[in-house]
């Protein structure tokens, strides 16, 4: 009996070998990201009609649309984002590879990306960023600072490959460490609202206009799930986007709000801002965590990062949680 071999052609197969071009891959990654044929193309440092045609090619290859055009802006199909979130994980093991080829040469280099929110971005990384340059001179990081949950959508979509956010919803494919204990109080001007033994009713709340942070901030949440359990409903809410805005307001006179001690520790002690709990309510603390996307290994540059953060913090950040790692 002869033995018949059936060799198959599988031209989709063929198709994902040759899409898997940097490159091409890179430029659908930014697209995801700027919503542009052009801005993408900037990202990339290409023009724009070769950035059309490495598209061109890389929906020819895998056999299906990738993008769509409006006019000037353009967007990722369904399977274009599916291709583009494994063109940044195919990306990110390439950038991996590439930063342990030159750690085994002692030449510890590379850029990382790093989003954090408000609180930890501005009253705690400075400290653990100049300690992390002092050990490691010529690594580079790009920080943004945002709120809470726009850090976790970052890390999701795996724009920054490291985050550092306040007690929020985590997207899919997110995870979380703790590192840092945060107890958010209520400020107020001083002698504005009437404290008894640090503590403020909420019918003398009432009379004032809550100060808040944006929709999204670990700090706002936290507050409003606490002031939801004592049926606190203030005069008036606004709603201001940073930290400084807050106290500045509230030495103002212009309401009462809720941020981390961390937030106002030099204006408590020069008696600028006065600080209080609410009777009844539960305490307001929550936890800061180190985000990072699941199941992406951590390149050399971040795991010397995340080393950082656990021995300087232990020992420069009061409430920090973390414990150093062992010699």
């Amino acid at each position: 009996m002869l033995a018949t071999r059936l060799v198959m052609s599988d031209p989709f197969r063929t198709g994902i070998v040759d899409a898997l071009e940097p490159a091409r891959l890179r430029l659908l990654v930014e697209l995801g990201r700027r919503g542009s044929v052009s801005a993408a193309a900037d990202a990339c440092r290409t023009g724009q009609p070769s950035a059309s045609k490495h598209l061109k090619t890389l929906e020819a290859a895998v056999g299906v649309k990738l993008v769509e055009r409006d006019g000037r802006a353009s967007r990722l199909t369904d399977a274009g984002r599916i291709v583009a979130t494994h063109a940044a994980r195919v990306l990110d093991t390439f950038e991996a590879m590439e930063e342990q080829l030159r750690a085994l040469h002692g030449a510890e280099r590379g850029t990382f990306a790093l989003a954090a929110s408000t609180t930890p971005g501005t009253y705690v990384l400075p400290s653990i960023l100049q300690c992390f340059a002092d050990r490691h001179p010529h690594v580079d990081v790009d920080v943004v600072i945002g709120s809470s949950a726009w850090v976790a959508h970052r890390v999701a979509h795996r724009d920054v490959q490291l985050g550092l956010a306040g007690d929020v919803a985590l997207p899919e494919g997110v995870v979380a460490e703790p590192f840092l204990d945060d107890e958010v109080v209520g400020i107020a001007a001083p002698g504005a609202t009437r404290l008894r033994d640090g503590c403020a009713s909420v019918i003398e709340l009432a009379k004032h206009t809550l100060l808040l942070r944006e929709a999204g901030s670990s700090t706002r949440a936290v507050a409003e799930r606490a002031l939801a359990h004592v049926g606190y409903q203030p005069a008036k809410r606004w709603e201001l986007d940073s930290n400084e805005a807050i106290k500045r307001s509230v030495a103002a006179g212009l309401g009462v709000g809720f941020v981390s001690r961390r937030v106002v520790e030099d204006e408590l002690a020069r008696g600028e801002l006065e600080s209080f709990v609410v009777q009844g309510a539960a305490s307001m603390r929550r936890a800061v965590y180190l985000l990072r996307a699941d199941g992406r290994e951590l390149r050399p540059a971040e795991r010397a990062f995340v080393e950082t953060l656990c021995s300087c913090c232990a020992t420069s950040v009061a409430g920090c949680t973390v414990r150093p790692a062992a010699a």
